[in-house]
């Protein structure tokens, strides 16, 4: 009796250790696995979290493409106008200088300026004088309508330049008769001259047929 009660206490302790030996290799199984859960779980969101940087950045760079696509496309700034450096009437205006001439040839004064008469001269040349003077303006009046800002400019400081020298002109050659009847008749006749020319220069320079 007591020697079969001795092999049920140790068929029991058997069971008892081969138990809990089986429990302690499951716990130590499931302490393994739970780390690369865990892990395998990390680099799941790390995955995930790369995936929506990428797709921010693909996202990114599409708005920039685009912004770039609309830069690229959109209407270039309207060219400016090329400049403007001569005006019609060329060939209308050199007529009207010369019949302006024509006219001043018609004059009574004209025949006895012609010989010398003092009082004649002086009429005639200053006549001769207004009537181009009027022309002169005229022809810068249009210029300064027409011409490009930059050209007429240029022009202005010219025609500036222009009148000094011909008043310096004028002023030389009266002196050279100061005092004497002929003083102012070879003024004018130096402001009939210069500005006659002047514009003939302007009508050259600055107009087109």
């Amino acid at each position: 009796m007591k020697k079969r009660n001795w092999l049920i206490v140790t068929t029991l302790s058997t069971a008892l250790f081969m138990g809990l030996s089986a429990c302690s290799q499951d716990s130590d199984e499931d302490a393994a696995k739970k780390p690369e859960s865990e892990a395998t779980a990390a680099n799941t969101d790390s995955d995930d979290s790369q995936a929506e940087d990428s797709a921010a950045s693909d996202e990114n760079e599409m708005d920039q493409s685009d912004e770039t696509t609309v830069e690229e496309t959109s209407p270039d700034s309207p060219e400016q106008d090329p400049a403007v450096t001569k005006v019609e009437g060329k060939q209308a205006y050199i007529e009207k200088l010369d019949n302006i001439q024509k006219e001043l040839d018609a004059m009574p004064e004209k025949k006895d300026s012609d010989k010398g008469v003092t009082n004649a001269m002086k009429s005639y040349y200053g006549v001769s004088y207004e009537k181009y003077d009027d022309a002169l303006n005229e022809i810068y009046a249009l210029l300064k309508k027409e011409l490009s800002p930059e050209v007429m400019a240029e022009l202005k400081a010219e025609q500036v330049k222009w009148i000094e020298e011909k008043e310096a002109k004028a002023e030389k050659e009266r002196l050279k008769y100061e005092g004497g009847t002929f003083e102012n008749v070879a003024w004018y006749i130096s402001l009939y001259e210069s500005t006659k020319e002047r514009c003939y220069e302007l009508v050259e320079e600055y107009m087109t047929e």
